[in-house]
């Protein structure tokens, strides 16, 4: 009987032989090191639906499209489902709460794929219903919002979403003795809200606000989860480590090495998936949210193939990154780079003189200057309104020096009044002595001492002693640099105003007529028809009508030079570049580069 047996034994015996051989045939090829890869190549995606046609040919930095003529680095396969990003945030996970989560990048990009709020922001940073079943009612004085919410809406342990949990949440802001960023506090003690139904929520305002649909982006947290906890207790509830939202994306469990905490792994939500925006998406069944200290550390992490993607790359490393199987999206960062002017200066009365302000912005020539001094950093800005906002008036551009009239800048110069009228909102206010005629139009331009903008200051400022004007730098560290900005010591200063987490174009804190307190119209700007514009355009409900009048806005901005606009900074998010469907749009916030995850997936 064995015998019979003995020639298919010896087949199999020798199949077994021959799949061990091949097997370590193969394992001996898998080199120490990563083998070399073709470069992939790199994409630069601004959102083209809403930028001027010449931005990505004309203003993109040089070395967006340049490839190395050295190997790659290769990856390891990618595992189907899973994605692992990692975050460059030295504190890691602290509170995964949306309420508390202002203090920490790491936990607003966790939050925003665990909670969801009434209204979200779409590609161009329109306010756009989530949670919310529509639009709102609106009163015809515009201080009541009336919100219908969904009924398909579950939050992750099964619990139905209610205008309860609605409620609970703005009342936890309204507290005195709320946890979370003072500011969220005392905006919300501003509006009344209350549930008409289970389904029906009312917010009452104390005056009309355009923006208001902006302010629902925040998060809504499950009463049943949190009742009876107060503001101040909030901050240490075991919730803000264990959270259950109503997002795409469920908490799984904190990831970390026994010595710290490396992150957390978040899983798709059962919940969210029987919705129907995700019939048909959100292949990433897994998303493990990784922290590394420094940028250093998560490149090379990326490098070992421990993570696919990078979640904010430094503008400073950009090109030294094409060796890699990097794909790198850019978005414009909501931030403005702009040499800002002292109108309440006693020293330098000139500024407030409109001729005086053309002339300057005449003779610099901004787009050359800001591709030389912030290169990969950022892109010239037209107007002060970012591209990538639905209230972006394309067809303005606030005035630069043009070689075709050389000329103009000294003309404008000429015509200006050394002690100016008074500003045109106060027609009782003193005439400002001149200075001494033997020192002219001098004053001082204040530079912090991040190395690019300080280089870019003194080329602004060369461009305006060419023009006969004096022009003292003064650079300081950035914290006297914010001292001296917020208590008006300076004459001029070249600033990055940082328009976060607004994606609400309204720009009324920067600009606006200076009120007795609040606001971050540093230098006293005092234009009563530009202050004019953008009251009414936060007041008014009518989406054209508002358009309009940021159109206006941006216009009669560049007209009168009310600042000298100089760039946009620009965001990198870094991606395997095996992964598609990634695109960025319009960016309030970081975490907004998950708008479209649920289109991602991997090609292999």
């Amino acid at each position: 009987m064995l015998s019979g047996l003995r020639a298919p034994l010896l087949a199999l015996l020798l199949a077994v032989i021959l799949l061990g051989a091949v097997v370590a045939l193969r394992l001996s090829e898998v080199p120490s090191s990563p083998a070399p890869k073709p470069t992939s190549t790199r994409q630069i995606a601004l959102p083209s639906a809403t930028l001027p046609p010449t931005l990505i040919s004309a203003e993109l930095p040089p070395t967006a499209t340049a490839a190395p003529a050295r190997p790659a680095i290769a990856l390891p396969p990618v595992e189907a489902g899973v994605l692992r990003e990692a975050l460059i945030a030295p504190s890691c996970i602290l509170k995964l709460n949306p309420l508390l989560a202002g203090f920490n990048q790491a936990d607003r990009d966790v939050t925003a794929l665990i909670f969801e709020g009434l209204m979200k922001t779409d590609a161009y940073g329109s306010a756009v219903p989530n949670l919310a079943a529509g639009s709102p009612r609106i009163s015809n004085d515009g201080l009541t919002y009336v919100f219908t919410l969904r009924e398909d809406v579950r939050w992750h342990d099964g619990e139905p979403f209610t205008s309860t949990d609605v409620v609970f949440t703005i009342s936890l802001m309204q507290a005195e003795d709320f946890s979370g960023a003072p500011d969220l506090r005392d905006f919300w003690r501003t509006v009344e809200v209350d549930a008409l139904d289970g389904r029906t929520v009312r917010f009452t305002l104390a005056q009309p606000l355009a923006t208001f649909p902006d302010y629902l982006r925040i998060g809504i947290l499950p009463e049943h989860a949190l009742r009876g906890v107060t503001g101040q207790a909030l901050a240490t509830h075991p919730f803000n480590l264990n959270p259950i939202g109503t997002g795409a994306y469920q908490f799984e469990r904190l990831l970390g090495d026994g010595a710290r905490l490396r992150g957390v792994r978040l899983r798709a939500a059962p919940t969210f998936a029987a919705r129907p925006e995700a019939a048909e998406g959100y292949a990433l069944r897994q998303l493990d949210l990784l922290c590394y200290p420094t940028w250093d550390e998560a490149r090379a992490a990326f490098e070992r193939g421990e993570v696919n993607s990078l979640s904010d790359v430094p503008s400073a490393v950009v090109g030294t990154l094409k060796a890699l199987p990097l794909t790198l999206y850019t978005a414009y960062k909501p931030a403005l780079g702009a040499v800002i002017y002292n109108w309440a200066s006693t020293t330098a009365p000139f500024f407030r003189d409109v001729r005086f302000r053309q002339a300057l912005a005449r003779s610099v020539d901004r787009a050359a200057l800001v591709a030389q001094f912030m290169a990969e950093r950022a892109v010239v800005a037209n107007t002060p309104i970012l591209p990538s906002s639905w209230a972006y008036a394309r067809e303005i551009n606030c005035p630069s020096y043009d070689p075709s009239a050389p000329e103009a800048a000294a003309r404008a110069l000429a015509q200006v009044q050394i002690t100016p009228p008074p500003p045109e909102s106060d027609p009782n206010a003193p005439e400002v002595a001149p200075p001494p005629s033997s020192v002219g139009y001098r004053f001082q331009l204040l530079l912090s001492d991040d190395a690019a903008q300080a280089a870019l200051g003194q080329a602004v400022a060369e461009a305006w002693r060419a023009l006969g004007l004096g022009v003292d730098i003064v650079v300081v560290d950035r914290v006297t640099f914010r001292e001296r900005l917020a208590n008006g010591s300076f004459e001029a200063a070249l600033v990055e105003l940082d328009l976060a987490p607004s994606a609400d174009p309204d720009p009324y804190s920067l600009w606006r007529q200076v009120p007795s307190e609040g606001g971050l119209n540093f230098g006293s700007l005092n234009d009563r028809r530009i202050s004019e514009l953008l009251e009414a355009a936060r007041q008014t409900t009518d989406g054209s009508a508002r358009v309009a009048l940021y159109a206006e806005f941006q216009r009669l901005f560049c007209d009168r030079a009310a600042a000298l606009i100089l760039y946009y900074p620009i965001y990198y998010y870094g991606v395997d570049a095996r992964l598609e469907g990634v695109q960025l749009g319009f960016i309030s916030q970081p975490a907004d580069r998950f708008r479209t995850l649920g289109a991602w997936r991997w090609t292999e």
